[in-house]
């Protein structure tokens, strides 16, 4: 028979890591490969992710300002746009310090990065999406 405290106890411990989980909706192109991978890499790293399929990502870049710094997916999580194949690090970095900008990215399809293939650690440029696009846009250090 089950100890009630001691379930009670372990249930007390687990209730917050379920808790802990945070939030992402994911819009992906229905045939894409490499977001199902990112997807994983997010919920191997403890985000709660909804992949939503979309006909028409152009509609969701557009509408969340991504602009010159598209890439396959776009995911917003507690009110960033993150696109593309973008490190956790980054993304807790954001969340962390919660910066005045409208998301990160990690442009195009880069085949060292989350989801496509083999990582290597420091060699990505993530950049901020700015308010207002720019030509030249700031690289979001991740130290």
């Amino acid at each position: 028979m089950l100890n009630v405290r001691k379930l009670l106890a372990v249930m007390a411990l687990i209730a917050p890591l379920a808790q802990a989980a945070t939030p992402v909706t994911l819009y992906k192109s229905p045939t894409c490969g490499c977001c199902e991978e990112y997807v994983k890499y997010l919920q191997a790293n403890g985000f709660d992710v909804k992949a939503i399929n979309s006909d028409d990502m152009n509609r969701i870049k557009e509408t969340n300002h991504v602009g010159n710094l598209g890439s396959c997916h776009t995911a917003l999580i507690n009110g960033y746009v993150v696109e593309g194949h973008v490190p956790v690090a980054a993304i807790l970095k954001v969340l962390k310090q919660r910066p005045k900008i409208v998301g990160i990215s990690v442009p195009g399809m880069t085949t060292n990065s989350p989801g496509m293939g083999e990582m290597k650690p420091g060699t990505l440029k993530v950049y901020e999406i700015a308010a207002k696009e720019s030509s030249n846009p700031k690289v979001f250090s991740i130290e």
